[in-house]
């Protein structure tokens, strides 16, 4: 029930964004790229969250109590007083099976290829982490400017054999600056 209603707000939010040319009009929990995380954040409140260093990049995991979002992770370049949002990345919700993800993945994905013909849709299909029966699947819309939005599923399976609960669906933003600096290979599954 709490995925069919967060499709359904998921969706209606999509409708205010019918006329986005570009990546700062699209939000995450009221963020956009290019908002300094100060104008939600005091220093010391982001200090005080987890962080994860990422080549140049620092990423701050915001928990949200009352959100579309479990949670979300801001990236600003590392070192920038003005905390400037590079990528943002809301975790939508976990799945006891990594099929249920990939039906909501549809429905969001349909969902935008609907609303903005003008972006360069591409299904990067199954693709493996490092641990071989761990995948995700990536589907990516991006701007003429090379910013992009991007939904996937991580499949987090232990074995081959084995379903959990830890299957998880992320709905990101990334300008171009953050994809050209955190950009990494993957292996085809």
């Amino acid at each position: 029930m709490r995925n069919i209603l967060f499709i359904f707000l998921l969706i209606l939010s999509f409708q205010s964004w019918t006329k986005a040319d570009e990546i700062s009009d699209f939000e995450i929990e009221g963020m956009s790229i290019g908002d300094s995380l100060l104008n939600f954040y005091s220093v010391n409140e982001i200090e005080k969250m987890r962080t994860v260093i990422f080549k140049n990049y620092e990423k701050r995991v915001i928990i949200i109590d009352n959100g579309a979002y479990e949670n979300v992770v801001v990236s600003y370049k590392k070192n920038d007083p003005e905390y400037i949002i590079k990528g943002l990345t809301g975790n939508l919700g976990f799945y006891s099976g990594i099929n249920e993800c990939y039906l909501t993945m549809d429905i969001i994905q349909n969902e935008i290829g609907s609303l903005f013909s003008n972006l360069i849709k591409k299904d990067w299909g199954i693709l493996k982490l490092e641990d071989p029966n761990q995948t995700y699947k990536p589907i990516t819309y991006d701007f003429k400017n090379n910013d992009r939005i991007q939904i996937s599923c991580w499949d987090f399976r232990v074995s081959k054999d084995e379903d959990n609960n830890r299957d998880i669906l992320k709905f990101s933003l990334y300008s171009s600056e953050f994809r050209d600096a955190t950009s990494a290979e993957a292996i085809k599954n």
